[in-house]
């Protein structure tokens, strides 16, 4: 008898949990190749169950409640996965993203003692918990577990200072975001006596007193940490700096983005009704936070020297342009935010694993250590460049087709301001990008600038006995870019992904619709056009792009040979001193941080949503 799907819910999370504790029982006696086969096995067959989810949840909803505890009336007692085509599809994307990760770590990455194997997939099982569950403490249980997976991946070099250091940065900041998401999960227990999203949802209905304002400030905040929004940030380039390459690939490539995919849906499954009177004031806080993380990102991305830190800087300023895309707020925005989402993770994923294989073979991470050193890396040259095109969404990239729904949603919301932010900080993180792949592959222009975090580098994760690529070092970097250009390309996605996206609007019709799926397991579809129609604008506007980020990495390039008024780009290099003094890397300084930000999205919360 055939396994009904829906049925196969609960293993993307049970069986990397099985692998991590059979290798964790195992690993003194298991041989590195060993520890390897199995975790590449556990995550590929979870990547094919999470597939095989994805392609069913594209024709409907599938509501899978654990021991059969179905809902009495409007009452929910037990705990549910719901698997539409946006919580299947992040966590095949998370699946993807580790069996490549683990493919990358083969005999490669030291994998200190047989322990990353069974971190990446208790980590696995985290983030695809985290997708599916329809439950508010269970989404803080696999949060927890999922911070906790990832605070020993960054600190997994334990003999080096410096990992630890980042680690403990990472460590005291998301736990401050824990603690702000259960105290908010206390807060609406408290208000509604539920923990089921749709329950809260149901019950909060239009109540927006002090008390429910105070609990979605505080696990917006939550997230925002996780997602990196600025001032909640600081911990992410020092958790990037230090990890294990395959490790920053799951950071920048999947865990940020479910930071963003939490608030987009808390907003939309628990507040939509009691928010909805306030939707310009929200909007106008949100796309504050976006604007200035966006630029704030773009900016740092640019002046640093590290590849690394740069490439965490670059995640920065793309968490902030999909927040102002969830900002905008319409069924159109937020399907374009899902599709740059899906694309910002394999453009990403591809510079990371690419900055791998520089570290392997050069054996260094800073660009002055770097300069002309790459001079016969064709192939590592083309993966950098094309994914520095990527992040400047150029045309045929899948980025250019999310920011065409983007510019198309901020015309139709009479939203000014979006789209140009947008081309900013496509513009600096493809500039930096490109600068690098100037300096290293190219060998042009003088002597780089540098920074002292920049002058630190890395030390290599491999051994020095052999600087040969191997086929399963390359193939991860090389899949993920021909995904990102292919994704335009590929018929029948783009209105799976745009309907599926209303239900994750911030509306009270398409939060009833999600009410309705849980409670009845039937599937309301609410269509939604897709905006192929604005593909010639964005491809032009991509162009342009392409052409200024360009522009901008020779005015740092050659920044000896052109007039001083000219040299943009070694202004942003050298002139941030303020910036990269609250980059400090002291971990009480990010808690102040923390607590500004909080203060500030509170306060503009309670004025302007009670007003």
């Amino acid at each position: 008898m055939p396994v009904h799907p829906g049925n196969l819910a609960p293993l993307p999370v049970a069986l990397p949990l099985l692998g991590a504790a059979l290798i964790a029982v195992t690993r003194k006696w298991l041989s590195r190749t060993a520890a390897d086969t199995i975790a590449v096995v556990f995550a590929g067959v979870t990547f094919a169950i999470a597939g095989r989810l994805l392609f069913h949840s594209a024709h409907a909803t599938e509501v899978y409640w654990f021991g059969k505890w179905y809902p009495r009336g409007s009452m929910v007692l037990g705990i549910t996965f719901v698997v539409d085509p946006i919580s299947a599809g992040l966590a095949t994307l998370a699946s993807l993203l580790t069996v490549l990760a683990l493919l990358f770590a083969w005999r490669f990455v030291d994998s200190g003692g047989n322990h990353l194997q069974p971190l990446m997939l208790l980590f696995l099982a985290a983030m695809c918990g985290f997708s599916l569950t329809g439950d508010l403490f269970n989404l803080f249980v696999f949060f927890e577990l999922m911070s906790t997976a990832a605070f020993a991946l960054c600190g997994l070099k334990i003999a080096e200072p410096a990992p630890l250091q980042g680690s403990f940065n990472f460590a005291v900041t998301n736990t401050i975001a824990a603690f702000l998401v259960l105290t908010g999960i206390a807060l609406l227990y408290a208000v509604t006596g539920a923990l089921n999203m749709a329950q809260i949802g149901l019950s909060l209905a239009h109540r927006h007193d002090p008390l429910v304002l105070f609990a979605f400030t505080l696990l917006t905040c939550g997230f925002f940490i996780k997602a990196a929004i600025t001032p909640f940030h600081f911990w992410l380039p020092d958790a990037h700096a230090v990890a294990p390459t395959p490790v920053c690939v799951l950071f920048s490539g999947i865990m940020v983005e479910l930071g963003l995919y939490a608030v987009l849906r808390l907003h939309a499954v628990l507040f939509a009704q009691a928010l909805a009177p306030h939707t310009t004031q929200l909007r106008t806080i949100l796309l504050l936070f976006g604007a200035v993380t966006t630029l704030i990102g773009g900016m740092m991305c640019y002046a640093e020297h590290h590849l690394k830190r740069l490439l965490a800087f670059s995640t920065i300023t793309h968490a902030g342009m999909m927040l102002l895309a969830i900002a905008i707020g319409s069924p159109l925005a937020v399907a374009a935010m899902l599709t740059y989402l899906l694309a910002h993770a394999l453009i990403k994923s591809t510079l990371f694993f690419t900055s791998g294989l520089i570290l392997h073979r050069l054996r260094s991470i800073s660009e002055r250590a770097l300069f002309r050193r790459g001079t016969a890396m064709p192939f590592t040259a083309a993966l950098w460049f094309l994914g520095g095109a990527g992040l400047a969404a150029a045309p045929g990239f899948a980025t250019m087709l999310a920011e065409a729904g983007v510019e198309r949603a901020e015309e139709l919301a009479r939203v000014h301001g979006v789209a140009l932010l947008f081309l900013i900080g496509g513009v600096l993180t493809g500039a930096a990008v490109f600068r690098v792949g100037m300096h290293t592959f190219l060998g042009w222009g003088s002597e780089p600038l540098t920074d002292e975090a920049g002058e630190v580098g890395e030390l290599p994760e491999t051994s020095e006995a052999d600087h040969r690529l191997y086929w399963y070092q390359v193939l991860p970097p090389a899949l993920l870019l021909a995904m990102a250009v292919a994704l335009p390309f590929i018929p029948g996605w783009l209105p799976i992904l745009a309907n599926a996206a209303v239900t994750l609007t911030a509306t009270p019709l398409s939060q009833a619709a999600y009410l309705h799926t849980v409670y009845t397991s039937q599937t309301v579809i609410l269509t939604q056009p897709t905006w192929r129609e604005a593909l010639p604008g964005a491809a032009l506007r991509g162009a342009a792009a392409l052409v200024l980020a360009w522009l901008l990495a020779c005015t740092s390039v050659f920044r000896l040979r052109i007039d001083r008024r000219l040299r943009i780009g070694a202004r942003i290099e050298g002139e941030l001193r303020l910036l990269r003094a609250l980059q400090s890397g002291n971990p009480g300084d990010y808690v102040l941080y923390l607590t500004a930000g909080l203060a500030i999205f509170g306060s503009a919360a309670m004025l302007l949503l009670r007003s």
